[in-house]
């Protein structure tokens, strides 16, 4: 017999049905079939025998073999080896080991995070910042969080979840940002199970699941009055700014895309989105948010022809999107303007950073790239006072008549007005990029 038996029943029929369900040759072939051992009392299909079998024997496989050297039991005929093996389970008194060992590692894990929580804790309590040392992109960013979540900024805690209205598409780029800066703290007596764990015995967190708030400054504390200080300020840094204008556009913009897709059920690859989104980011440096949307409508709605074809499927057709912005973007460069009336959809929300964009920079969808950066770089410079432009304007227009280059003038001062710059800006941006059509 190529299994042993341990007997569970001192009832010699039991002990005698086990002993011919078990039964084997040399060559571990069962002696008895199953249809012989039945009808024994109440069992009358073979198929309840290997369960009543177990209740009164406990067989144990000679060809099945724990790592310790015990032998393995068999719960039916079928699992009996045909020849030695090693097996991939433990046997019951290894598992218990294991259980053990595991238990006493989970213990000790929970011990160590809870040290290292009680030490951040205390770390985070006591951090501070200096509001008045914000950089333009934190202070412009914390004024759109408020606009999302309102006081719990610094006397609450808020997640990512609950900032979803801050940008069109994804919030959790600019809230990390803060994070990672040092403007906002973590709290961990806050958060849900889970959202710390060590990792390579460092304590690591699940960002966007974690309770965040606003650090208080070194010397003010927080408050109300304490942030509309950090408002209360002039915004310089244009660099800063034109790089917070290119994520959140973006941002719009993979929106359009995504939604453009979900319309004709096509799904882009996540490797395909990071080049998409570098993509954009380039596009905007010269158009405006609403002529991409008009690209990103355009190459999604030719996906989807495309997907419609038998030898496309829905991934081929969706992988040809990059190549084709990049595409639609050379091409506006020969055939002149795109599109630049291209309307927001209704489930397509312009988020508390673009309100805060328009109320701080009066600058939206419409504005191209060009005319953004302008704005953005005036900031810093030295500002004309409302009295020098009429005088520039004076000099602007005998320059012209004087040269007979009026027209060619006033064509490059329409462009800029188009592009959305303002009367002032496109009279001096006209000035400065055509000397030769001016007296020097």
């Amino acid at each position: 017999m190529a299994v042993t038996l341990e007997f569970l029943t001192t009832d010699p029929e039991e002990i005698e049905l086990a002993t011919r369900y078990w039964a084997m040759n040399e060559s571990c072939e069962f002696l008895a079939p199953l249809k012989e051992l039945v009808p024994f009392r109440e069992l009358t299909q073979s198929a309840q025998l290997a369960k009543f079998v177990r209740k009164i024997a406990t067989a144990r496989d000679h060809n099945h073999v724990c790592e310790c050297g015990k032998l393995i039991p068999a719960s039916a005929r079928s699992d009996v080896k045909k020849s030695l093996r090693k097996s991939y389970r433990p046997c019951h008194e290894c598992f218990e080991v294991m259980i053990r060992k595991k238990q006493a590692a989970e213990a000790a894990a929970r011990a160590e995070l809870d040290a290292r929580l009680t030490s951040h804790i205390a770390y985070t309590k006591r951090q501070t910042i200096v509001y008045s040392q914000l950089k333009d992109d934190a202070a412009l960013v914390l004024r759109a969080l408020y606009d999302s979540v309102g006081p719990r900024l610094w006397n609450g805690r808020f997640t990512h979840a609950q900032c979803r209205d801050l940008t069109p598409y994804n919030p959790g780029p600019f809230i990390n940002r803060l994070y990672e800066q040092g403007v906002l703290g973590d709290d961990p007596m806050a958060a849900h199970p889970g959202t710390y764990f060590l990792e390579d015995e460092e304590l690591r967190l699940l960002l966007d699941e974690a309770q965040l708030f606003l650090l208080p400054d070194a010397e003010l504390g927080c408050g109300q009055d304490v942030f509309e200080r950090i408002m209360d300020r002039a915004f310089t840094d244009s660099e800063t700014l034109w790089n917070l204008w290119l994520e959140y556009a973006c941002d719009d913009v993979l929106w359009y895309l995504i939604d453009q897709c979900d319309l004709h059920n096509l799904e882009i690859e996540l490797a395909d989105l990071t080049k998409i989104r570098s993509t954009i980011r380039h596009g905007l440096h010269t158009h405006s948010v609403a002529q991409m949307w008009f690209i990103m409508w355009k190459v999604a709605r030719d996906a989807a022809a495309l997907s419609r074809r038998s030898y496309y499927s829905d991934r081929r057709a969706t992988a040809t999107i990059p190549g084709n912005i990049r595409k639609q973007l050379e091409l506006s460069k020969q055939e002149g303007e795109l599109r630049n009336d291209w309307n927001r959809q209704q489930a397509h929300i312009v988020g508390t950073l673009g309100m805060v964009f328009s109320e701080v920079f009066g600058i939206d969808e419409y504005f191209n790239g060009a005319a953004v950066l302008k704005m953005f770089e005036r900031l810093g410079g030295p500002q004309k006072t409302s009295g020098e432009y009429p005088e520039i304007a004076t000099a602007f227009m005998q320059d012209t008549l004087e040269m007979n280059t009026s027209m060619a003038a006033l064509e490059a001062f329409a462009e800029l007005i188009r592009a959305g710059l303002t009367t002032d800006d496109a009279l001096m941006e006209t000035i400065e990029r055509n000397p030769e059509l001016f007296h020097s």
